[in-house]
This record gives C-alpha cells, sequence and structure tokens, in this order.
C-alpha cells in the first residue's frame, strides 16, 4: 500500500476500490494477506545516481512484498524490473506529437 490518509475509516482499517478488489480476488482464488504500508510513501521510481529503486517497486524487488496494491502507473522502466497484472482501470490519456522529417 501506498498511503493511508484518506483511505483509513473510522475503525483503522482501509477502504476503497484497490482493497475491494485485493479482497474479492484475495477470496475467489483462496489466499491470504496482510497489508504493509510502504514506508518512504512512493509508488516506485528508479534513482540514476544510486542505481536503486524507492518505494512499492523496490519492496517488490527485494522481496520484502510478494504484491502491491495501487493506482500504479505501468511504464517501461518499471515493466523491466516487475510483472503488472492487466490494467483494471484506463484513463484513456494519450500524448500526441510531431515525427520531425529531417
Amino acid at each position: 500500500m501506498l498511503k493511508t490518509p484518506s483511505g483509513i475509516v473510522d475503525n483503522d482499517q482501509l477502504e476503497g476500490f484497490c482493497i475491494d478488489l485485493l479482497k474479492e480476488i484475495a477470496t475467489i482464488v483462496g489466499f491470504e494477506y496482510k497489508l504493509t504500508l510502504v514506508p518512504d510513501g512512493k509508488y516506485g521510481a528508479y534513482d540514476y545516481e544510486t542505481g536503486e529503486w524507492n518505494g512499492m517497486v523496490k519492496q517488490l524487488i527485494e522481496k520484502k512484498a510478494d504484491l502491491a496494491v495501487g493506482s500504479m502507473t505501468i511504464n517501461y522502466a518499471r515493466e523491466s524490473v516487475i510483472d503488472f497484472t492487466k490494467p483494471f482501470m484506463n484513463l484513456g490519456i494519450s500524448i500526441l506529437f510531431k515525427v520531425s522529417t529531417y
């Protein structure tokens, strides 16, 4: 898990779409899990100076977590070091740019 601020309810339990999805998958597939928050509160970016990843990606690489739950963007850099499921949400955001002709 990334962080808690808006996802905590009065009884200190996490809630939201990702949590609901995880609960449903665990029920269908039949596994148990324990949620922990990532220490640095980041999704995961590569630091070229240190040569290390941070965030949830680092937790997965170092095998401190078996899976990550959150609205993490799938990109080439992350895909080169961790595996992703099929996306459960697509915002339809695209970028269009002109290709140079020379």
